[in-house]
């Protein structure tokens, strides 16, 4: 499968996506004031709004008969389509509001329901990742070879406190980090070589786990739901078994801990 072209211009938008959100990066207030409640417990800023538009009018251009399907909508979704275009324009906004790091742009591909491409940009270091399935990992254009670090458990700043401590001892990993976005959660994987993250049944979306789970995945680690099917990007945007990533750490074992330690809420 070459997508070459894809990953020339997806990389691309993302130069292009950064400058949108750059200036919201450094003022406070106007990240607070451009912010708004889109559904009980989840925030949306213009700059999602901006992004998500730029990188729509982008994907039509360049790939007309495409499906695309955003996190903040659009009349571009096509569930049965075979090319599918997932946008999530600020994964981990509450990160991004509050100035913390742990938040990104994230762009994926997929094709007959399977994630072929991810792309994640991280604006805080500038650093624009992708991975494309049988192609490796890359940042900024060079191949990433996984490090050989010890797994952490990565979490959510944001989750409910209790259990994590002892989720991370039963699973024997060598502590916990704090991160919010799941592409940036893959990220760390990719980097350290090593990692478990999960999100809860009935939580995420497709548009929050498409891209990283190219990347996790070429880096030699294993995403799945649940109860342990491969993940689908064709059909209905809801994860209902939520997923669990590992990489390094047992991943019958990893699903097992999650569905006590992060069940269905």
């Amino acid at each position: 499968m070459d997508l070459t072209r894809e990953i020339e211009l997806a990389t691309g938008w993302m130069t292009e996506a950064d400058a949108l959100l750059r200036p919201y990066i450094g003022d406070e207030a106007r990240r607070r004031e451009a912010s708004s409640m889109k559904a009980p417990g989840q925030v949306v800023t213009e700059a999602d709004h901006a992004i998500s538009k730029l990188l729509i009018e982008r994907i039509d251009a360049s790939f007309g008969r495409d499906a695309i399907c955003s996190e903040e909508g659009g009349d571009r979704d096509d569930r049965d389509a075979m090319r599918r275009w997932i946008i999530d324009p600020i994964d981990g906004t509450r990160s991004f509001i509050r100035g913390m790091t742990g938040y990104t742009i994230m762009l994926a591909l997929a094709i007959e329901g399977e994630a072929v491409l991810g792309v994640v940009h991280d604006p805080v270091e500038r650093a624009t990742w992708w991975a494309a399935r049988g192609r490796g990992i890359y940042m900024d254009g060079v191949r990433i070879t996984p490090g050989n670090q010890p797994a952490r458990l990565i979490w959510s700043p944001f989750a409910p406190p209790g259990g994590r401590e002892i989720l991370a001892q039963e699973l024997g990993v060598a502590g916990i980090v704090d991160i919010e976005s799941f592409g940036a959660r893959a990220i760390v994987m990719a980097r350290d070589g090593a990692g478990v993250c999960a999100s809860r049944p009935q939580s995420p979306h497709i548009w929050d786990s498409a891209a990283g789970v190219v990347i996790i995945e070429e880096a030699g680690g294993m995403v799945t739901d649940y109860v342990g099917a491969s993940l689908s990007y064709a059909g209905d945007t809801l994860h209902e078994q939520g997923f669990v990533a590992t990489l390094g750490v047992d991943h019958t074992k990893a699903r097992e801990l999650m569905q006590v330690h992060l069940p269905r809420s």
